[in-house]
Formats: C-alpha cells, structure tokens, sequence
C-alpha cells in the first residue's frame, strides 16, 4: 500500500471499520513509513481529546428527571378510550381520507355488481340479456333476436303496412288505367 491510500483509511483502521487483510496491510506500512506512524498518533491523540471532552460533557448532564419521568409514564399504562382515539385518528385524518374515500366507492361498486362477476350469488331473478335488431328495406324488415342465456337466434321477415297502403294495389291500378 503506498502512503496516500493508508492516510485515506487510517481513520477507520483506527475505529476497527476495515477487514482483517486491509487491516493487515496498514499495519505493515504504518510499522514501516515514519510519516504515516506521525498521522496515526496525531489521528489517536485527536480521538482521546474528543472522547475525554465528550465524557467530561455528559457528566454533567443529569438524566434522573428525565429516567424518573419515564418510567412513570410506563407504569402508569394509557387510558381506554385514549388507545381508541390514538387508533382511530390517523384515519380519520384529511390526508387518509384522500385514499379511503375511492377505497369505499370500490367497495360499494364491487358488492352492487358480484352478481356480474360472480353468477351463483342470486340476489333476485337473473335477467336475460337479450339484443334486437332490425332492418329495413324495400318494404321489408328482418328483425333480429339474441338471448345469451340460451344462445337462442330468432329472425323475423315481415312486410312494413305502411309501405303497403301508401302504394296502390296492382290489381286496382290496372283497373284504373283501363277506363
């Protein structure tokens, strides 16, 4: 290892953050290279200072008011009713309606339709979809039926009246024209 990639991770040699051949590695060269073993006792000399500053500042905190206060609420439990309100706000919270309000139109689509996704729930009669369809020309129509429940087709020909009494008979204009 040359000295630029030890300075590099020197501090976390130090801390024990390396692996085991890395950690061996740095050793040797620290061992060996007079200006690396200077960088490491000034990285453990900064360490010591800051560990005994930070140990020397926590001593003077005092955490017993805080423990006491605590371990009293831990032991004096949570109100009923206040579980239920803790449980039941984050729902009924603005932001949680935005998703809950599709959620329930969802819902309330899927049970008014099961019966078309699901056929062996009978609510009620099953109704028969059936199609017609027609058309017309030259005074006739066909008329078209389809029931899917017994994929039945019926086709109807038939004449249109009213074509028929808006255009003469053909005997009565023959006898028409002969007089």
């Amino acid at each position: 290892m040359d000295c630029e990639s030890v300075r590099r991770t020197l501090g976390a040699w130090l801390d024990g953050e390396v692996s085991e051949k890395e950690s061996r590695e740095i050793r040797a060269h620290v061992e060996a290279c007079p200006s690396c073993r200077a960088e490491r006792s000034r990285l453990e000399r900064l360490q010591f200072v800051l560990r005994a500053a930070l140990e020397e500042g926590a001593s003077k905190v005092t955490f017993e008011s805080f423990w006491h206060g605590i371990e009293r609420r831990i032991s004096q439990g949570r109100v009923r009713h206040r579980e239920f309100w803790d449980w039941l706000r984050p729902v009924i919270l603005p932001r949680r309606l935005a998703w809950a309000i599709p959620v329930t139109v969802v819902c309330v689509l899927a049970v008014l339709f099961a019966e078309q996704f699901f056929f062996g729930l009978g609510w009620g009669p099953r109704s028969n979809v059936a199609a017609v369809e027609s058309i017309d020309g030259h005074g006739f129509n066909l008329a078209l039926l389809r029931e899917s429940e017994t994929k039945t087709t019926v086709i109807w020909l038939f004449e249109d009246e009213d074509e028929e009494e808006d255009e003469p008979a053909p005997e009565a204009a023959s006898t028409d024209a002969s007089l």
